[in-house]
């Protein structure tokens, strides 16, 4: 089990999903899929990992979303426009 000490203060909706969304504003388009056994963790079409186990996918995400979630929102703004431009 994991103690995702910053999910609620930090993430939208203090959910997983809104590091994912946090990431796919930033161009990741990351999707969660079960394939057989496992977790399959996708950026676009291009799979970035697999894990049977439930509390690594989750500290994958929480990481993932976690490096954009604590970003000053005038940064994250200013970052999702330069991206944007692209």
């Amino acid at each position: 089990m994991n103690d995702l000490l910053m999910l609620d203060r930090y993430f939208p909706g203090g959910k997983l999903e809104g590091g994912i969304a946090l990431a796919n504003r930033l161009d990741w388009g990351l999707s969660v899929q079960m394939a057989g056994d496992s977790y399959v963790v996708s950026s676009g079409d291009e799979p970035i990992l697999r894990t049977e186990n439930k509390d690594a996918l989750q500290a994958f995400i929480y990481g993932m979303g976690l490096a954009y979630a604590v970003l000053p929102q005038e940064l994250f703004d200013s970052l999702e426009a330069a991206l944007e431009e692209l």
